[in-house]
């Protein structure tokens, strides 16, 4: 598995990661993959909540 490193991120982004994986029991760590991962439509974690996100069956485009 990769790492990644995000420096500067917004102490508000952080309490929202930790308040919103402590919601369904899940770590901050967590949250942020599945965040990510339902960003690119990609499958996250049973229980995640993907209002916002695209659905898993869209394909990701050309675009960034």
């Amino acid at each position: 598995m990769a790492r990644l490193t995000i420096r500067n991120l917004d102490d508000s982004v952080l309490q929202w990661l930790r308040e919103r994986g402590a919601a369904r029991g899940v770590s901050m760590e967590q949250e942020a993959r599945d965040v990510l991962a339902a960003a690119l439509g990609l499958p996250a974690t049973e229980g995640f909540d993907r209002r916002g996100f695209p659905p898993e069956e869209e394909e990701m485009g050309d675009e960034p």
